[in-house]
């Protein structure tokens, strides 16, 4: 079945993907330094292909005008493109532990309203 665009369910998850791709991106990049392909490939596989960052350069500049990630090198890759490398700053690295400390805060408060197996209960 199609989803509607005005689908609250569709909004609803676009709105979760969007708050969630910043903290995720700084989590990758908190393990290793990655240029933008792996970045958005990681993600789409490590999260069971339910999150694609298909324009990701937005939320990078952001991430560097907010001092979160640098342009650290550039490598050559086997195909001879060059390849700029990101890497997770000191700040980035406490910003990170920030998101995800609301993160969990804000998941588990979502948990125990639904309950242990996340479905409603209603009455």
């Amino acid at each position: 079945m199609p989803t509607l665009k005005n689908d609250p369910g569709r909004g609803m998850e676009d709105n979760l993907k969007r708050a969630v791709t910043e903290m995720l991106v700084l989590t990758l990049l908190s393990r290793e330094d990655l240029h933008a392909s792996q970045i958005t490939q990681r993600l789409d596989q490590e999260s069971g292909n339910t999150l694609r960052l298909a324009s990701p350069y937005m939320l990078f500049y952001r991430l560097i005008e907010n001092g979160y990630i640098i342009e650290a090198y550039k490598k050559i890759a086997p195909d001879g493109r060059r390849r700029q490398y990101y890497q997770i700053t000191e700040d980035g690295i406490r910003y990170l532990a920030d998101l995800l400390s609301c993160y969990h805060r804000i998941t588990n408060g979502v948990a125990l309203l639904l309950g242990e197996d996340g479905r409603t209960t209603g009455k």
